[in-house]
Order: C-alpha cells, then structure tokens, then sequence
C-alpha cells in the first residue's frame, strides 16, 4: 500500500509551523519507525510566507497562499504519476484551500487513485450555517472525494446531518517521543504550586490579553507564556501585566524547543488556553498528559476532549471574556483536590483515546480499503 501525503510536515526554521505539519510529522516518524507496512510519500504543502493578520479583503494572504501552494498541487500531480501511489490523502485547512483541494481531488481520479480529504479544522458546523462561498466549495469537494476525515465530534455531525455518506470521524493524537520524554523528565520536574501556563503562537486571536487580564485577578498566580511572540505584543501583554505586583507575575518566554515546553508543562499546575477559533490542538493533548489541570475555550473538539464518562477533565468557558478565564482559575483553585482529580482525568483521557496504538490503525484501515 502506497500514500501520497499532501500535507506541510517539514521541520525547518523557514517554514511557518502548524497543527497539521505536527500530525503529519508524527505520522511519518510512526511509519519509519514502528510500521513501514505502508508506504508513505509525502509531498510538501509547507508556506514560507507567514502574515500575522489579514489585511483589507485578504488580498496579500490568498495571493501569497495561491502562488505557494501552487508550486505545491504540480508537485503532488508528478508525484501521482512517477509514484504510482494507492491513495492520495490530501490534507485541507478549509478556506481558499478547498480550490486546491478540489483539483487535487479531480487530478487523482483522473489517474484511477482513490482520494482521501483530511479536515484539519472545527469550523464545519459555522460553514454549514453560514451556507456562503466556503460551504460551496466544501460540498463540491464532498461530493468528488472518496473519503473526508473529520477531527471534531460537532463537524461530524453537522455532515452526517447534511446526509453525506463518505465520512468517517478520527481524532489527532499525541505522539510515541513525546510521551516517552515526558515519562523520561516527570520524576526530575517539581510541580509549582499556583503556576499557569499558556503554549501557542502569542497572537490576539489566540486570547492572550484575554490571558493576561484573566489571570491578573488571580491572586498569587504565576503565569509563563511560551510562544512566537513579536516585541510589540510583548509589550501589550506586558502593560496589562503591570496590574498587579508591577507585572513580576508574568514571564513572556518566547520560542523554546519542543522537550523544553515538555519541562514547562510539567512544572505547571494549570494550563490556560483561551483561544478564539480552534480545531483540534495538540498542545491541549500535550498538557493533558503531561497531568495539568485544564482552563480552555470551548472552541472546535476541545470539549470532546475533555470529556470523560465521570464529566469532564478540565473546565471550558466562552471565548473573548477575560472574566471567564478568572473565573476558571478561581474554580480551580478553590478545591485542591477537584483540581487533581481533572489533571488525572485528563492524563487518562489521553492515554486511553487519543495515542498512535489507537489512532494509527484506523488510518491504516482507511487507506487500504
């Protein structure tokens, strides 16, 4: 069994990183790895050009996006025809990018392959509603392909709802390394009492001032933010800080390597994500296993989550309200042991749904049908 991949999976500094190039590194590392049963061969979808906002109608975003990802679909089209692959597994972020998915999608059937289209986001359930230009294209897509993948519980019933037959539900997952040097580093790591945590790109639609203002009325909090983050959000995020104890409670980290935040999430007992938009991200999986207790947006799959037969494993409140992340922390923090038994719960939840033991064999049996 042959996969041609489209995805971004590089690791390079000159790439701009996501939660997709992440799974796909996972996947292909599992494959070389621990399972060469199945032949993957990836085709970069890697963008080298990052805009931190969208300007005025989006214009220098999709011109930048469509001369990049253009070079990219020829790429995976020689790659259909010199590989010979099975199955092409083409994975999407929705928007514009469903262009590039519909003709991927048209150029491997055209070559008898089978297609594959992986929702890499949660926003289905606001496209099926909105019914504009996206929900046009996504349809389309639909109705060409072989097979969507869909990540979140609420997008896929959304789909099924619509009546489409070619869906199946696969959530992310949490990495073999990265597990294995959380076990490695836990027993050299002190949790630190009152200490909170955020890990993404410090960026405004990820809730940092949010953040900051939320956990500012939290006495006796410590917060580290550790992310890309531009001197002049730095220094927003710093005069909001200034509220309490002239900002000494906050520590701006910056970039850090991946086992660093592993040592980060260990040391934290709360880990606060109060993001506008997700769809499935792997730092909340990171920090469920690495045992802290979970403050987050309600936002794509992450309520599925922290779902547990017993409740749920962490507290989710509505986006863009700092007074909610105050209120979550104070929850949390008002009973001891409530906040353990959620980090345990967490930990559990991860280690029993969402690793490659569970994970990779539902892929596999998707690409050899």
């Amino acid at each position: 069994m042959k996969v041609l991949l489209c995805t971004p999976y590089l690791d390079s500094p000159d790439v701009v990183s996501s939660g997709i190039g992440n799974w796909a590194r996972i996947i292909l590392a599992y494959n070389k790895e621990c399972d060469n049963s199945v032949s993957i061969v990836p085709v970069s979808f890697d963008r080298h050009t990052h805009i931190e906002e969208y300007t005025v109608g989006g214009f220098k975003r999709y011109y930048s996006g469509i001369k990049e990802v253009g070079k990219c679909v020829r790429n995976a089209i020689r790659a259909m025809k010199t590989e010979k692959p099975d199955v092409v597994h083409i994975c999407t972020s929705g928007h514009i990018s469903f262009l590039k998915d519909i003709v991927l999608t048209y150029a491997a059937h055209r070559r008898g392959l089978r297609s594959i289209v992986h929702f890499r986001f949660g926003r289905v359930p606001a496209i099926v509603n909105q019914k504009g230009f996206e929900y046009k294209l996504l349809t389309k897509l639909l109705k060409m392909v072989d097979t969507a993948i869909i990540i979140d519980g609420a997008s896929f019933k959304a789909l099924s709802n619509l009546g489409y037959k070619n869906i199946v539900f696969i959530p992310n997952l949490i990495s073999n390394s990265f597990l294995q040097e959380m076990t490695r580093l836990e027993t050299k790591i002190v949790r630190q009492p009152r200490s909170a945590l955020f890990v993404g790109h410090v960026v405004p639609t990820k809730g940092v001032a949010e953040l900051v203002e939320g956990c500012c009325r939290v006495p006796g909090l410590t917060l580290r933010i550790v992310g890309k983050c531009s001197a002049e959000m730095k220094e927003k995020l710093c005069a909001l800080a200034k509220v309490r104890e002239n900002g000494d409670w906050m520590t701006v980290v910056g970039e850090i390597p991946h086992d660093e935040i592993i040592g980060e999430m260990l040391r934290a007992e709360t880990f606060v994500f109060p993001s506008y938009t997700e769809a499935f991200p792997n730092v909340i999986l990171e920090a469920m296993a690495c045992g802290c207790a979970v403050a987050t947006s309600n936002v794509g799959a992450i309520p599925e989550m922290l779902s547990c037969e017993d409740g749920t494993a962490g507290i989710c409140y509505p986006p863009e309200k700092a007074d909610e992340v105050t209120r979550a922390l104070n929850t949390l923090y008002a009973d001891d042991a409530k906040r353990q038994r959620l980090a345990a719960m967490a930990r559990e939840k991860v280690l029993h749904a969402y690793t490659l033991g569970k994970i990779w064999p539902q892929l596999k049996s998707l690409w050899g049908m």
